[in-house]
């Protein structure tokens, strides 16, 4: 069995499957309010979940041509299943995106992937403990010595911290390799600990970072691609 519960396809043949759980515990977390992709019109909160046996998953995902998958959640690296999930995808010739914080990431997992979504939420270990309720070492390290040009940075643009978290994050990236991809994501409030920030302190953060660092900042524009519900 996995930990897989959730599993949305794009209009352009690509998946996203959710893995229940994560080893950290942000205040922030997308998933303390939307268990489920945030855009399905149910009440979620009355949505049992139920996780999918292996087989379960290869077929929905060969049954609905999907030629791209995002493993995400959660943390996918939680799921014991993971490695056999990702050698039947390579060998089908899927690509492969893998999301992640790190903590847990293996030469394994990234030999197997195409694609490695490396989530940073601050290189200041006290902060991360403070937001996270985690420190961020393990993940570091795992960073510094897996690193490759599979390699794609995320993080949360916080208005409690604002842009100079994102800056050092940046400046930490810059020490690995220069011109590293950095994708920012303004907060979607969950909570009234967080509180949404203003897309302009967003931008402008951008604008500076980019300004003052080699990193390659954006931020996605748009309220994202619709999905259609394969499971449940």
């Amino acid at each position: 069995m996995t930990r897989i519960y959730h599993i949305t396809k794009f209009s352009d043949s690509s998946s996203y499957i959710f893995f229940y759980g994560c080893n950290w515990n942000c205040d922030f977390c997308i998933l303390k309010k939307y268990r489920f992709d945030i855009h399905w019109s149910i009440n979620q909160k009355n949505l049992e979940i139920k996780f999918l046996d292996l087989n379960d998953v290869i077929n929905i995902l060969f049954k609905n041509d999907i030629r791209e998958v995002f493993l995400g959640g959660g943390e996918p690296t939680l799921d014991n299943s993971l490695p056999f999930l990702l050698k039947i995808l390579k060998d089908k010739k899927i690509k492969i995106n893998t999301l992640t914080n790190g903590e847990l990431l293996t030469k394994e997992i990234v030999d197997l992937s195409d694609r490695i979504a490396f989530s940073i939420k601050s290189v200041n270990d006290e902060i991360h403990k403070k937001i996270v309720h985690r420190s961020n070492k393990k993940s570091l390290e795992n960073l510094e010595k897996l690193y490759n040009e599979k390699f794609t940075f995320e993080t949360v643009y916080l208005k409690e911290l604002g842009c100079k978290n994102v800056y050092e994050i940046a400046q930490f990236l810059d020490s690995i390799k220069n011109n590293l991809s950095l994708r920012v994501d303004p907060l979607i409030p969950v909570n009234e600990k967080f509180q949404r920030p203003d897309i302009n302190d967003v931008d402008n953060c951008i604008k500076y970072v980019s300004k003052n660092s080699t990193v390659k900042i954006y931020r996605i524009i748009g309220s994202g691609k619709n999905a259609k519900v394969l499971y449940p």
